[in-house]
């Protein structure tokens, strides 16, 4: 009987507990295209903010397409002098014990050109990139696996669960992403069907299985997407709704 109430209790607590979701597992998809960038996710807590940059020139542009860019949008101007500017004045997150934000890079165009640039102007930024509770995270283009242990131990990269990783990579991956659409084609309503949703409980479980946060992009953005997020036990909950999605997570929250 003993062993049988042990393996109750373990099974409950691997259920996911929408009630422990807040703003810390909310991502602000392209957050670049927010009418303030960084400083509206930040304000309303969100533990990840995403930027999407194009390499032109020894220059890190932020934008969605390379038809896009705007020279004035940078991503010095845009998020790591805010975020500065926050960690030297203790707001936000910086004045909570706890709290992180990962700021995700993705790279637009190639990878170790991109890098290149970006480790170059992080130099002026130590207040970040030695902050405990910062992470920067690569996504996109990111150079070879194998090329990075030679990057600075504070650069960390967004994983696929279609790759095989070794022992020294996987040290370097907070973060395992992957396309929602590779799996369902599910509108976001309602709830996705079962055969779906177990494929979708199986890669996030596989990720935990390996001590590493799960981030789906290319998800419906609605309240139920939101709820079958949580039920699922994904981490980062992909939004372009920054504040319908912190009103969401406030709400459940305080039942």
């Amino acid at each position: 009987m003993l062993r049988y109430l042990l393996a109750l209790c373990f099974l409950a607590a691997m259920q996911p507990v929408a009630a422990q979701y807040t703003a810390a597992n909310a991502h602000s998809h392209n957050d670049y295209l927010q009418a303030r960038p960084f400083a509206h996710a930040f304000e309303r807590g969100f533990g990840s903010v995403e930027a999407d940059v194009f390499e032109r020139n020894g220059e890190l542009y932020v934008a969605h397409t390379a038809a896009e860019i705007d020279t004035t949008r940078t991503l010095r101007r845009l998020y790591l002098q805010p975020l500065q500017q926050m960690i030297a004045a203790r707001q936000g997150l910086f004045a909570a014990t706890g709290a992180s934000l990962q700021l995700l890079i993705d790279f637009k165009t190639n990878g170790v050109a991109t890098m290149a640039v970006l480790l170059q102007q992080l130099q002026a930024y130590p207040s970040v990139t030695g902050h405990p509770r910062v992470q920067l995270v690569i996504s996109g283009n990111r150079p070879d696996a194998a090329l990075w242990s030679s990057y600075p131990s504070y650069i960390l990269f967004d994983g696929r669960p279609s790759v095989q990783y070794t022992a020294a990579q996987l040290r370097r991956i907070p973060l395992i992403s992957d396309n929602f659409r590779s799996y369902t084609a599910w509108n976001g309503k309602g709830t996705p069907a079962e055969g779906d949703a177990t494929k979708l409980r199986a890669v996030v479980d596989a990720a935990h299985g390996l001590q590493k946060k799960f981030r789906f992009w290319a998800t419906p953005d609605e309240a139920d997407t939101w709820k079958a997020m949580m039920e699922l036990g994904v981490d980062y909950i992909n939004t372009d709704k920054v504040d319908g999605l912190a009103d969401y997570l406030r709400h459940q929250t305080s039942k």
